[in-house]
């Protein structure tokens, strides 16, 4: 399987995004949480188990190119446009990780901040982090 993090469209079906080489996730092995309500007015709480609270969703990885094959600094530059082209800002999505090749998880994300690139002198790589927001929709 070549990607393991894959982003649809709002409809499940359309392929937007293989996000390449993910090095780092938070995401959690299940995708049920429990919900955490406190009172203003006591000590104590009530959990709700599987509840869907939203939270972050962080994918860090690296856009590589390979300059063997004349490839360069230009080249990296349109992978990060094509990944920003490809996960705009506050649309929806659902985000599928996979377990293996026919069981994932799946989560409907937006992305609402900037994809981060950090200094790098890219000569062959490029790191990024993607940051989801999960259940904003």
């Amino acid at each position: 399987m070549a990607s393991k993090f894959k982003l649809y469209n709002s409809n499940d079906i359309t392929l937007e995004y293989l996000f390449p080489v993910v090095q780092r996730t938070n995401a959690p092995q299940s995708p049920l949480r429990h919900l955490n309500i406190e009172g203003v007015r006591g000590i104590g709480s009530l959990i709700i188990p599987a509840g869907t609270p939203s939270w972050t969703l962080e994918i860090e990885g690296v856009l590589y190119i390979d300059p063997a094959l004349g490839q360069d600094y230009e080249d990296i530059v349109i992978l990060m446009d094509a990944m920003e082209t490809a996960i705009p800002t506050n649309t929806a999505f659902y985000m599928r990780i996979y377990k293996t090749a026919t069981t994932y998880y799946s989560y409907k994300v937006k992305r609402v901040s900037a994809i981060q690139y950090p200094q790098s002198l890219r000569t062959d790589f490029q790191p990024y982090t993607v940051e989801l927001l999960v259940n904003s929709w």
